[in-house]
Protein backbone atom coordinates (compact mmCIF):
# COMPACT_ATOMS: atom_id res chain seq x y z
CA UNK A 1 0.00 0.00 0.00
CA UNK A 2 0.99 3.53 -0.84
CA UNK A 3 0.88 6.02 1.66
CA UNK A 4 1.19 10.08 1.94
CA UNK A 5 2.08 10.65 5.76
CA UNK A 6 1.45 14.08 6.68
CA UNK A 7 2.74 15.22 10.68
CA UNK A 8 4.10 16.73 13.10
CA UNK A 9 5.76 16.19 16.18
CA UNK A 10 6.83 13.02 18.73
CA UNK A 11 3.61 11.50 18.08
CA UNK A 12 4.39 11.98 14.32
CA UNK A 13 7.73 10.34 14.36
CA UNK A 14 6.47 7.56 16.32
CA UNK A 15 3.29 6.85 14.05
CA UNK A 16 5.76 7.58 10.64
CA UNK A 17 8.01 4.65 12.12
CA UNK A 18 5.50 2.80 12.38
CA UNK A 19 4.21 2.92 8.90
CA UNK A 20 6.88 2.59 7.18
CA UNK A 21 7.67 -1.27 8.47
CA UNK A 22 4.83 -2.40 6.90
CA UNK A 23 3.89 -0.19 3.72
CA UNK A 24 5.27 2.39 1.05
CA UNK A 25 5.48 5.90 2.08
CA UNK A 26 5.69 7.62 -1.03
CA UNK A 27 5.89 11.18 0.28
CA UNK A 28 5.97 13.08 3.75
CA UNK A 29 4.72 16.46 4.39
CA UNK A 30 5.65 18.41 8.08
CA UNK A 31 5.23 21.22 9.12
CA UNK A 32 6.47 24.52 8.19
CA UNK A 33 9.39 25.37 10.44
CA UNK A 34 9.35 26.12 13.66
CA UNK A 35 11.80 26.70 16.23
CA UNK A 36 10.72 23.61 18.88
CA UNK A 37 10.85 21.41 15.86
CA UNK A 38 13.64 18.83 17.00
CA UNK A 39 13.85 20.86 20.01
CA UNK A 40 11.05 20.34 22.64
CA UNK A 41 9.78 17.54 20.50
CA UNK A 42 11.25 14.97 17.18
CA UNK A 43 11.09 16.54 14.15
CA UNK A 44 8.94 14.98 11.17
CA UNK A 45 11.30 16.44 8.71
CA UNK A 46 14.66 15.71 10.17
CA UNK A 47 13.30 11.84 10.89
CA UNK A 48 12.12 11.49 7.17
CA UNK A 49 14.96 13.12 5.62
CA UNK A 50 17.57 10.35 7.50
CA UNK A 51 15.27 7.52 6.47
CA UNK A 52 15.75 8.62 2.60
CA UNK A 53 12.18 9.87 2.71
CA UNK A 54 10.29 11.98 -0.14
CA UNK A 55 9.93 14.63 2.76
CA UNK A 56 8.49 18.53 2.27
CA UNK A 57 7.31 21.50 4.87
CA UNK A 58 4.09 22.10 3.50
CA UNK A 59 0.52 23.43 4.48
CA UNK A 60 -2.30 23.39 1.91
CA UNK A 61 -2.67 26.67 1.56
CA UNK A 62 1.07 26.31 -0.26
CA UNK A 63 0.67 26.19 -4.53
CA UNK A 64 2.98 22.80 -4.59
CA UNK A 65 0.86 21.19 -2.24
CA UNK A 66 -1.97 19.13 -4.14
CA UNK A 67 0.90 18.63 -7.26
CA UNK A 68 3.07 17.18 -4.16
CA UNK A 69 0.14 14.84 -3.06
CA UNK A 70 -0.96 13.37 -6.52
CA UNK A 71 2.45 13.11 -7.52
CA UNK A 72 2.73 10.37 -5.12
CA UNK A 73 0.15 9.12 -6.01
CA UNK A 74 -1.01 7.49 -2.34
CA UNK A 75 -3.43 4.46 -1.68
CA UNK A 76 -4.22 6.74 1.48
CA UNK A 77 -3.25 9.57 3.66
CA UNK A 78 -2.58 9.39 6.98
CA UNK A 79 -2.28 12.34 9.46
CA UNK A 80 -0.55 12.46 13.24
CA UNK A 81 -0.74 15.72 14.31
CA UNK A 82 -1.05 17.93 11.18
CA UNK A 83 -3.13 21.04 12.41
CA UNK A 84 -4.41 22.16 9.22
CA UNK A 85 -7.63 21.69 7.41
CA UNK A 86 -6.99 19.22 4.13
CA UNK A 87 -9.05 20.30 1.17
CA UNK A 88 -11.64 18.13 -0.03
CA UNK A 89 -9.95 17.69 -3.60
CA UNK A 90 -6.96 16.27 -1.66
CA UNK A 91 -9.10 13.93 0.29
CA UNK A 92 -10.43 12.47 -2.63
CA UNK A 93 -6.78 11.64 -3.88
CA UNK A 94 -6.51 8.45 -1.95
CA UNK A 95 -8.75 5.37 -2.84
CA UNK A 96 -8.65 4.10 0.22
CA UNK A 97 -9.17 8.15 1.53
CA UNK A 98 -7.90 9.48 4.70
CA UNK A 99 -6.85 8.37 8.39
CA UNK A 100 -6.43 10.51 11.63
CA UNK A 101 -4.78 10.23 15.02
CA UNK A 102 -6.81 12.10 17.58
CA UNK A 103 -5.51 11.84 20.87
CA UNK A 104 -9.13 11.48 22.45
CA UNK A 105 -12.14 9.31 22.65
CA UNK A 106 -14.31 10.24 20.10
CA UNK A 107 -16.55 11.74 19.78
CA UNK A 108 -15.50 13.61 22.89
CA UNK A 109 -13.08 16.84 22.91
CA UNK A 110 -12.73 16.81 19.09
CA UNK A 111 -10.83 20.25 17.95
CA UNK A 112 -7.15 21.09 19.36
CA UNK A 113 -5.51 20.46 22.69
CA UNK A 114 -7.67 17.31 23.49
CA UNK A 115 -5.68 15.70 25.80
CA UNK A 116 -5.16 18.77 27.76
CA UNK A 117 -9.09 20.00 27.67
CA UNK A 118 -9.74 16.54 29.07
CA UNK A 119 -8.01 16.51 32.04
CA UNK A 120 -8.56 20.64 32.66
CA UNK A 121 -12.33 19.02 32.11
CA UNK A 122 -11.32 16.66 35.10
CA UNK A 123 -11.85 13.24 32.77
CA UNK A 124 -10.09 10.30 34.16
CA UNK A 125 -10.65 7.98 30.82
CA UNK A 126 -8.42 9.51 28.30
CA UNK A 127 -7.17 7.79 24.56
CA UNK A 128 -6.75 7.47 21.06
CA UNK A 129 -8.66 7.50 18.41
CA UNK A 130 -8.14 6.08 14.67
CA UNK A 131 -10.74 7.80 12.14
CA UNK A 132 -11.46 8.59 8.92
CA UNK A 133 -11.05 12.11 8.12
CA UNK A 134 -14.44 14.20 6.49
CA UNK A 135 -15.24 17.66 6.02
CA UNK A 136 -16.45 18.37 9.64
CA UNK A 137 -13.58 18.52 11.79
CA UNK A 138 -12.72 15.10 14.04
CA UNK A 139 -15.86 13.99 12.97
CA UNK A 140 -15.45 11.03 10.39
CA UNK A 141 -15.94 7.45 10.80
CA UNK A 142 -13.78 5.75 13.70
CA UNK A 143 -12.08 2.72 13.05
CA UNK A 144 -10.26 1.85 16.53
CA UNK A 145 -9.98 3.31 19.67
CA UNK A 146 -7.45 2.81 22.53
CA UNK A 147 -7.84 4.17 26.29
CA UNK A 148 -6.12 4.52 29.42
CA UNK A 149 -6.60 5.63 33.20
CA UNK A 150 -5.46 9.30 34.80
CA UNK A 151 -5.39 8.90 38.37
CA UNK A 152 -5.74 12.34 40.32
CA UNK A 153 -2.28 12.42 41.18
CA UNK A 154 -1.29 12.04 37.62
CA UNK A 155 -0.83 15.26 35.12
CA UNK A 156 -0.67 15.56 31.31
CA UNK A 157 3.03 14.48 31.57
CA UNK A 158 2.18 10.85 32.71
CA UNK A 159 -0.82 11.30 30.30
CA UNK A 160 1.90 11.28 27.42
CA UNK A 161 3.98 8.80 28.94
CA UNK A 162 0.62 6.65 28.76
CA UNK A 163 -0.31 7.64 25.17
CA UNK A 164 2.82 8.12 22.91
CA UNK A 165 3.25 4.48 22.99
CA UNK A 166 -0.50 3.85 21.41
CA UNK A 167 0.45 5.78 18.19
CA UNK A 168 2.46 3.24 16.55
CA UNK A 169 0.43 0.66 18.01
CA UNK A 170 -2.71 1.66 16.69
CA UNK A 171 -1.31 2.53 13.65
CA UNK A 172 0.42 -1.22 12.96
CA UNK A 173 -3.33 -2.40 13.64
CA UNK A 174 -4.90 -0.24 11.42
CA UNK A 175 -2.97 -0.62 8.37
CA UNK A 176 -2.45 -4.30 8.72
CA UNK A 177 -6.31 -4.06 8.86
CA UNK A 178 -6.59 -2.62 5.60
CA UNK A 179 -3.83 -4.66 4.11
CA UNK A 180 -6.20 -7.73 4.75
CA UNK A 181 -9.47 -5.99 3.65
CA UNK A 182 -11.00 -5.90 6.99
CA UNK A 183 -11.13 -2.26 7.88
CA UNK A 184 -13.91 -1.06 10.05
CA UNK A 185 -15.55 2.00 9.89
CA UNK A 186 -18.00 2.80 12.82
CA UNK A 187 -20.31 6.05 12.55
CA UNK A 188 -19.83 8.70 15.30
CA UNK A 189 -23.23 9.36 17.26
CA UNK A 190 -24.94 12.02 15.93
CA UNK A 191 -25.62 15.07 18.02
CA UNK A 192 -23.90 18.51 19.22
CA UNK A 193 -20.45 17.61 20.13
CA UNK A 194 -18.20 20.53 20.83
CA UNK A 195 -15.08 21.47 19.09
CA UNK A 196 -12.19 22.52 21.37
CA UNK A 197 -9.82 25.55 20.29
CA UNK A 198 -6.53 25.42 20.59
CA UNK A 199 -4.85 26.16 24.23
CA UNK A 200 -2.47 30.02 24.19
CA UNK A 201 0.17 30.14 27.04
CA UNK A 202 -1.99 33.32 28.62
CA UNK A 203 -4.71 30.52 28.88
CA UNK A 204 -3.12 28.69 31.88
CA UNK A 205 -3.71 32.00 34.21
CA UNK A 206 -5.50 30.69 37.51
CA UNK A 207 -8.56 32.50 38.66
CA UNK A 208 -9.35 31.49 42.32
CA UNK A 209 -12.50 32.25 42.73
CA UNK A 210 -12.94 28.96 41.09
CA UNK A 211 -13.35 25.79 43.10
CA UNK A 212 -9.73 24.23 44.06
CA UNK A 213 -10.92 20.87 41.99
CA UNK A 214 -11.44 23.21 39.17
CA UNK A 215 -7.74 24.92 39.64
CA UNK A 216 -6.22 21.46 40.60
CA UNK A 217 -7.58 20.26 37.08
CA UNK A 218 -6.46 23.19 35.44
CA UNK A 219 -2.72 22.67 36.89
CA UNK A 220 -2.56 19.15 35.98
CA UNK A 221 -3.78 19.56 32.53
CA UNK A 222 -1.23 22.06 31.54
CA UNK A 223 1.86 20.53 33.60
CA UNK A 224 4.81 19.70 32.31
CA UNK A 225 6.05 19.91 29.30
CA UNK A 226 3.69 22.49 28.97
CA UNK A 227 3.74 26.21 29.90
CA UNK A 228 2.16 25.70 33.01
CA UNK A 229 -0.84 27.25 35.09
CA UNK A 230 -0.29 30.67 37.06
CA UNK A 231 -1.61 33.01 39.24
CA UNK A 232 -1.11 35.95 41.25
CA UNK A 233 -0.55 35.76 44.91
CA UNK A 234 -0.14 39.99 46.25
CA UNK A 235 2.13 41.00 43.55
CA UNK A 236 3.92 37.69 42.94
CA UNK A 237 3.32 35.75 39.92
CA UNK A 238 3.26 31.67 41.01
CA UNK A 239 3.29 29.26 38.68
CA UNK A 240 2.06 25.89 39.84
CA UNK A 241 3.54 22.38 38.96
CA UNK A 242 1.97 19.45 41.40
CA UNK A 243 -0.92 20.43 43.61
CA UNK A 244 -4.22 18.48 45.52
CA UNK A 245 -6.79 19.85 46.68
CA UNK A 246 -8.25 20.25 50.34
CA UNK A 247 -12.05 20.34 50.82
CA UNK A 248 -12.13 22.46 53.61
CA UNK A 249 -13.51 25.92 52.87
CA UNK A 250 -11.31 28.47 54.41
CA UNK A 251 -12.55 32.27 55.85
CA UNK A 252 -9.73 33.98 53.71
CA UNK A 253 -10.34 35.87 50.32
CA UNK A 254 -9.23 33.80 47.51
CA UNK A 255 -6.03 34.03 46.12
CA UNK A 256 -4.38 34.35 49.88
CA UNK A 257 -1.83 32.27 51.29
CA UNK A 258 -3.42 30.53 54.69
CA UNK A 259 -0.64 28.88 55.27
CA UNK A 260 2.98 27.61 54.57
CA UNK A 261 4.08 23.60 55.30
CA UNK A 262 6.83 22.51 57.07
CA UNK A 263 8.12 21.03 53.58
CA UNK A 264 7.47 24.39 52.03
CA UNK A 265 4.38 23.63 50.61
CA UNK A 266 1.77 26.78 50.19
CA UNK A 267 -2.02 26.64 50.79
CA UNK A 268 -4.12 28.74 48.99
CA UNK A 269 -7.31 29.59 49.60
CA UNK A 270 -10.06 29.47 46.44
CA UNK A 271 -13.82 29.64 46.10
CA UNK A 272 -14.28 26.38 47.47
CA UNK A 273 -11.51 23.91 49.00
CA UNK A 274 -7.97 24.69 49.48
CA UNK A 275 -5.03 24.44 47.10
CA UNK A 276 -2.28 22.96 48.13
CA UNK A 277 0.98 23.32 45.93
CA UNK A 278 4.43 21.76 46.75
CA UNK A 279 5.91 22.09 42.95
CA UNK A 280 5.94 25.91 42.17
CA UNK A 281 7.66 28.70 41.56
CA UNK A 282 7.54 32.61 42.42
CA UNK A 283 8.37 35.40 40.19
CA UNK A 284 7.45 38.82 40.91
CA UNK A 285 4.33 39.87 38.97
CA UNK A 286 5.67 42.63 37.14
CA UNK A 287 7.09 40.84 34.78
CA UNK A 288 3.53 40.74 32.83
CA UNK A 289 2.91 44.11 31.38
CA UNK A 290 0.19 45.70 33.09
CA UNK A 291 -2.02 45.71 30.59
CA UNK A 292 -2.16 42.05 30.31
CA UNK A 293 -2.39 41.71 33.81
CA UNK A 294 -5.10 43.93 33.97
CA UNK A 295 -7.05 42.04 31.00
CA UNK A 296 -6.05 38.41 33.18
CA UNK A 297 -8.08 39.34 36.13
CA UNK A 298 -10.90 40.78 34.99
CA UNK A 299 -11.77 37.57 32.83
CA UNK A 300 -14.49 35.52 34.82
CA UNK A 301 -12.77 32.36 34.45
CA UNK A 302 -10.45 30.57 32.17
CA UNK A 303 -10.36 27.21 34.25
CA UNK A 304 -12.76 25.58 31.35
CA UNK A 305 -13.16 26.16 27.68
Amino acid sequence: MRVVFMGNHTVGVRTLNALRQSCDVTGVIAHPEDAEDGVRYESVYDFAKGKGLTVERLQPTDEHFQAFVRQANPDLIWLTDYRYIIPKQTLEIPRHGTVNLHPSLLPKYRGRAPLNWAIIEGESRLGLTAHFVSEAIDAGDIIAQRSFELTPDEDVGNALEKLYPMYADIAAQVLDDFNRNVIKRTPQPSGDHKVYPKRRPEDGWIDWRESARNICNLVRGVARPYPGAFGFVGERRVTIWKCAVEERDSDASAGTIVDIGSDGSINIACGSGTLIAWDYSIDHAHELEVADRFELEHRTTMSVG
